[in-house]
């Protein structure tokens, strides 16, 4: 006869070795899809940054200004070494990113707050060594789209706010001497490296930041810092002017004293030899119309036509009505290059015409105070 009880307790027991069992491969399968190593690593959110767009919460308003590099655009990807010839352009006009500007605001009292996160997101001792970090920084343009952890400014928590970004190329950027992106010029914002790999990245666009033309996933940069006891101490930049042609710049300087270089460099290629004889092609420039003073739609109107991209920033003065425009940078009648930005700061406080939709104000004020109304509304950044 068969013993029922016995049979009983062999099915129990076999449902408790099944689900065991089951618990150990779910385990295993959840390891499994952590390991660091596996071609299907985690997605990392990037936020898309593009080129002369406005910025949530800047560090800073109106440093500098992106350019459209046209010709001068090209599809670097992968990792490229920061002193590599060619990963960055320039001009030898050292309006794109002022960096004594960038001293002076974050050296005033009201601005030590800011100053201080600032220096922390940089990785420096104390705002005390702000001065001789930024004095050793180089201006350049970025010719591919660049990965780098970048950094809002929270007014609330008086905190800096760590993302990881992707930044258009023709954006402004102060380089450290070993050629890592260091400040976004447009903001001010501090950046540091990317610390995930490239093909974790998950580029996410929005309406302030849109998708732009020549934007590839498969084509991004990541910059990995030249040797440290080989810092960059010249750049072979491609002259956006002329992108033909290059410019060799010190590290350090602001670009006004380049060097010209007769062939453009190209990354991985070879290093090519400063020549005085070849000139910048003055055909590659346009005058800026002059704005001041016209509403908002006028001013973008006049622009546009003349060539320019458009970027605004408000500042309440209380003087005109809204969306006026109060200045530009650059000035009216100066030579810039065709198809680069023009900073434009319109009168806040009310709504403004600008014949488009433009992002809505930002910021929640700001007692740094370089004149915006907005506590960190700002050209891209």
């Amino acid at each position: 006869m068969t013993d029922i009880r016995g049979l009983r307790r062999g099915i129990r027991g076999s449902g408790r070795t099944a689900v065991a069992l089951a618990v150990v491969l779910a385990v295993v399968a959840m390891l499994a899809a952590k390991c660091p190593g596996d071609k299907g690593a985690e997605k990392v959110l990037v936020r898309a940054v593009a080129r002369g767009a406005l910025s949530a919460a800047p560090f800073f308003v109106r440093l500098g200004a992106d350019i459209a590099l046209g010709a001068a655009m090209d599809y670097i990807s992968g990792e490229v070494e920061g002193g590599a010839p060619g990963l960055y352009g320039g001009t030898r006009d050292a309006g794109h990113c002022d960096k004594g500007k960038l001293v002076e605001f974050l050296q005033k009292p009201e601005n030590r707050g800011k100053a201080g996160e600032w220096a922390k997101a940089e990785g420096l001792g104390g705002v005390g060594e702000i001065e001789g970090f930024v004095k050793k920084l180089t201006p350049v343009l970025l010719r591919g789209d660049t990965l780098v952890k970048n950094h809002d400014f929270d007014a609330k928590k008086g905190k800096a706010k760590a993302f990881d970004a992707l930044l258009e190329a023709g954006i402004a950027v102060l380089v450290d001497q070993l050629g890592r992106p260091a400040v976004q010029c447009s903001c001010g914002n501090p950046l540091a490296a990317y610390e995930k790999k490239i093909e974790q990245a998950d580029v996410k666009f929005d309406d302030r930041n849109r998708k732009w033309a020549s934007y590839e996933a498969e084509k991004l940069v990541k910059v990995e810092p030249a040797p440290q006891d080989e810092p960059v101490e010249v750049y072979q930049l491609v002259d956006v002017e002329d992108p033909a042609t290059g410019l060799a710049r010190e590290a350090g300087s602001d670009g006004t004293e380049d060097e010209v270089l007769a062939v453009a460099p190209s990354p991985g290629g070879e290093s090519v030899t400063p020549s005085d004889s070849v000139s910048p092609s003055e055909s590659a420039t346009t005058t800026v119309p002059s704005v001041q003073g016209l509403s908002l739609a006028d001013a973008q109107a006049a622009l546009e036509a003349a060539g320019f991209g458009v970027t605004t920033t408000e500042e309440l003065t209380g003087t005109v009505l809204p969306g006026t425009v109060l200045a530009q940078i650059p000035e009216a009648g100066s030579e810039a290059p065709a198809g680069s930005e023009v900073t434009v700061t319109v009168e806040g406080g009310g709504t403004v015409d600008t014949g488009s939709p433009t992002p809505e104000a930002t910021g929640d004020g700001d007692s740094g105070g370089d004149g915006g109304a907005t506590a960190f509304g700002g050209s891209a950044g």
